[in-house]
């Protein structure tokens, strides 16, 4: 709610006693006190909307005045901006200096009178929200913390299930029973069954509870069903009546849980604790204590988060997926086809399967769906049922959707709003976290501090509060990189996004969108993603008077007409992925910017003179290999965050420009051309490279010939995780390739086309991967590459080379014939690559032999492949025998060194496991 942002805006506007638009701090202080009386009760009065259509009529009209205030602070703020901005350009030419100091007259009269004009806006906006306050109190909020009968009630749970109507489940339940009747550590294990609202973790809790050696095992069974809040007396008092007991007298909390203690501590229990949302410690811990019993005893949980798992101490964390798609239509089907002939059943199954398919594996989501077909008997219905959004069919909303509403409800307002930003995102795509980030900070989510590091670690936050509580899946994290996330979303989850940011002045181009009956004019979020040009609004970009985030990817578009720069308020423009040949300069007019995405915009020559009056940039994403240079206007923008790509050489940018650009972090790939004169050297150095240390991942794309002295110029900062060294024209790498990266853990050398050996890598004390492709002149690898010079005291970890190496990749080194053995006493006091796992070598053509000191001493190889190396073996397809026999007969290869590995590839030929 556009509420909690405005507080925040307002705040710092008190402190620095600005009279604003209004006359005194007086009046802005009384605005904030009337927003902040709305916040006590707002999140109460979102869940009685749900059930309340006046409740929701009214939140509305509180969400347009927030909004309509929220763009009248962004007007006035972005003319102080240009007036900042504008002014401090600089003239010499005195004829110009008139010019500019005529402009800036006009530019301060016209300030002025807009200045007055949003007062009046303003003044009348605090009217509305006067009426809005007014009409809150007849709605009988409870303040924050309170909680309502009339949100959606959580059902209370039990233990007895139809095991004929489970489907999908019985591998899941095999582990769970495992789990419960192993006989495991001594004194009490927890269990806890994790995953997203409609799973069915309480369906598969009672397969187990009520299965003949689950009752067999334990001497003492109770499901409880927990919910929220979790009351700590309510629990305690039902495992007493479990055991035939009776609290009613006791009202202090210390007796009754000694009592617990006493009556469970001698016999091994069973306890289902189902549906527990608390990630308050103190209010689990005294329970947890009192629930001592005979060794063999469990708490089996169930619940939707991984922040209650982590609270609780769970011994054993076992998550619940998805159905099969068959398990998924045996579910449904059975609800929506039982008692009908045969003749129809074959007419609706195709279309059933297909609905089913919309399920994706949610059980809830298959009963819910089977429940509303059951009612339907024409094809016709059931191909409406097919075709609409589940966010459109009622029995969803009633049915499906309150038991998604009961985790979105958990949210805080924040969370929720980075939640609902997700709808921008299609069914099935992959959703990155530093996309999202820059999302949520385009629209104020991460707060207004400007200070990268705290809304990076706010963002990684919000979203680990999102996904620990099931509502992303298929998390993917980059090994090197801790912020490279991705994941998915589940489809109904994405419904239900929909359902929730119906009139939230969101306008999506695809599923259907109505657009006719949009009002351009509030829309706030605006995303078409390979729209075609043709579909798109007419003079859209001039329409979107109050947009924030702006995605226009892959839509053909070839130009952006000059009306861009009237979109005041934009923070986040995404044009990826289009044919545009040229950016106009009205562009730069858009003070608010904060992330410009051109990634793919391979057309794109240049970007606009004036990108340096973008003071707001913190992302600058362009990997397009057609823009040839920078404009010299990037170093004045020090507040840069993300630039994914820069140009520099002859006729191009200066290396220099980014001098002052030390908050640059994530990736950055430098295209050098022919920088080789000691005028190129002295802009290197300039460019400080090694000061910028929140970069991880650095790429040097040398297209031209680039001298020694510039590349040790631009030595990298001490803690990179990622290096590629592409094409060079030059024969040697730069010194600080292997004295100052001991934090390197990837490193790709491509291309040096002149280079006829290797540095000595293997001096890397943390490097992991390593790559060596298209090395034409390389014929000769020695013990150097190791880091053996003439000694083993000269390798670092006490004569260990490539101490952490678990991948090596030789590729295309055409003309590479030999690769130096250990021989004589080197080879017993030395540590060859103890960590190797994986050794590929492919289209190394005249490589004629393995070191066998490598095969030999790489005691954790699992997996060599070779590809296209014809002199490194024969195969004698003529032969019979077993897999070894085969591979007995390949010469150069230590079959000894071999018999451990899991898997060899030669020649595309798989040699099975011979571990």
């Amino acid at each position: 709610m556009a509420v909690f942002a405005l507080v925040e805006r307002l705040a710092p506007l008190i402190e620095k006693e600005v009279n604003l638009l209004l006359e005194s701090k007086k009046e802005v202080e009384n605005l904030t006190g009337k927003l902040k009386k709305i916040q006590e009760v707002l999140m109460d009065a979102e869940r009685t909307a749900v059930t309340d259509p006046n409740v929701k009529s009214w939140l509305k009209e509180l969400q347009d005045v927030s909004y309509e205030m929220d763009d009248a602070l962004d007007e006035w703020q972005t003319a102080n901006l240009q007036l900042q901005i504008e002014g401090s350009e600089e003239v010499s030419d005195p004829w110009e200096k008139v010019i500019s100091f005529i402009q800036s007259v006009c530019l301060c009269f016209q300030h002025v009178i807009g200045r007055r004009e949003i007062n009046l806006k303003i003044k009348g906006l605090i009217g509305k929200l006067d009426l809005i306050v007014q009409g809150k109190d007849e709605f009988n909020f409870l303040r924050s913390g309170g909680h309502n009968l009339q949100e959606f009630k959580r059902i209370e749970s039990y233990s007895l299930v139809d095991s004929l109507s489970v489907h999908g489940r019985s591998r899941d339940k095999e582990n769970l029973m495992r789990n419960l009747l192993s006989e495991g550590r001594n004194g009490v294990e927890i269990v806890s069954i994790v995953g997203t609202g409609g799973v069915g973790k309480t369906t598969l809790a009672g397969l187990a509870y009520n299965d003949p050696e689950v009752e067999k095992h334990f001497e003492f069974r109770k499901w409880i069903s927990v919910s929220d809040p979790f009351d700590v007396i309510k629990i305690a008092n039902l495992v007493l009546q479990a055991d035939g007991e009776s609290s009613s007298n006791i009202s202090n909390l210390e007796m009754l849980l000694q009592r617990v203690k006493n009556t469970v501590s001698e016999k091994r229990f069973l306890i289902v604790l189902d549906d527990v949302w608390t990630e308050d410690r103190t209010k689990w811990e005294p329970l947890k204590n009192s629930l001592q019993g005979a060794p063999g005893s469990r708490i089996l949980m169930t619940t939707r988060s991984d922040r209650v798992v982590r609270v609780i101490g769970t011994d054993t964390r076992q998550p619940l997926g998805k159905l099969s798609e068959q398990d998924c239509w045996s579910l449904l089907s059975k609800i929506a086809i039982v008692g009908r002939s045969e003749e129809v059943h074959k007419k609706l199954e195709d279309i059933g399967r297909k609905i089913a398919l919309k399920c994706k594996g949610l059980p809830l989501a298959a009963k819910t769906m089977g429940g509303l077909l059951s009612l339907k008997d024409t094809v016709g219905e059931w191909l409406n049922v097919l075709e609409s959004p589940l966010w459109q069919l009622e029995e969803a909303t009633v049915q499906l959707f309150p038991h998604l509403y009961l985790s979105y409800n958990d949210l805080s307002p924040v969370v929720k709003r980075c939640f609902s930003s997700c709808v921008i995102y299609p069914k099935d795509t992959l959703i990155r976290l530093d996309e999202l980030i820059r999302i949520w900070m385009a629209h104020g989510y991460l707060g207004l501090s400007g200070n990268v590091d705290r809304m990076q670690s706010m963002g990684l936050e919000l979203f680990k509060n999102l996904e620990m509580r099931s509502f992303f899946q298929e998390l993917k994290k980059d090994k090197y990189d801790e912020s490279n996330i991705s994941c998915k979303m589940h489809d109904i989850m994405h419904d239900f996004i929909n359902y929730l940011s119906k009139d939230d002045y969101c306008l999506i181009l695809y599923g259907g969108v109505d657009i006719k009956n949009c009002d351009f004019g509030k829309v706030r979020t605006f995303c078409a993603r390979n729209v075609t040009q043709e579909n798109l609004p007419s003079n859209l970009f001039s329409h979107l008077k109050c947009v924030r985030v702006l995605i226009a990817s892959d839509c053909g578009l070839r130009e952006l007409p000059r009306e861009i720069g009237k979109l005041i308020h934009l923070r986040y423009l995404d044009l990826s992925f289009n044919p545009i040949i040229e950016l106009p300069e009205t562009l730069c007019d858009l003070y608010n910017l904060q992330t410009l995405d051109l990634q793919g915009c391979f057309y794109l020559s240049a970007l606009p003179q004036g990108i340096y009056k973008l003071i707001n940039l913190r992302h600058l994403l362009i990997k397009s290999r057609g823009i040839r240079s920078i404009p010299q206007g990037l170093e004045r923008l020090t507040g840069l965050w993300t630039l994914t790509r820069f140009v520099a050489g002859r006729g191009a940018s200066k290396l220099g420009y980014l001098e002052k650009l030390n908050q640059l972090r994530g990736s950055l790939c430098l295209v050098l051309g022919d920088l080789n004169g000691l005028e190129d050297s002295v802009d290197a150095e300039k460019a400080k490279l090694k000061n910028k240390t929140h970069i991880q991942d650095l790429e040097f794309h040398l297209t031209g010939e680039v001298g020694v002295d510039v590349m040790e110029a631009l030595q990298p900062p001490p803690n990179l995780h990622r290096l590629r060294l592409l094409g060079n024209k030059g024969a040697q790498f730069p010194v600080w390739i292997t004295t100052s990266l001991d934090y390197l853990r990837f490193l790709h050398i491509g291309s040096f086309h002149d280079c006829s050996c290797l540095p000595p890598l293997g001096k890397l004390p943390m490097l992991e991967e390593l790559e060596i492709s298209s090395m034409f002149s390389m014929k000769y690898v020695g013990n150097e590459f190791l880091g053996i010079m003439e000694t083993s005291q000269e390798l670092p970890n006490a004569g260990t080379a490539f101490p952490k190496l678990r991948k090596l990749s030789f590729d295309g080194c055409v003309n590479w014939e030999k690769w130096e053995d250990i021989t004589g006493d080197e080879k017993d006091h030395l540590l060859i690559m103890p960590c190797l796992r994986e050794l590929e070598i492919v289209y190394c053509d005249k490589l004629k032999a393995l070191p066998h000191c490598l095969l030999r001493m790489a005691s954790s190889l699992e997996h060599l492949i070779i590809g296209s190396c014809n002199n490194l073996y024969s195969l004698y397809g003529d032969r019979t025998g077993d897999e070894w026999d085969k591979i007995s007969h390949i010469p150069h290869i230590d079959v000894d060194s071999l018999s451990r590995l899991g898997m060899v590839s030669i020649n595309s030929t798989v040699f099975g496991n011979f571990l």
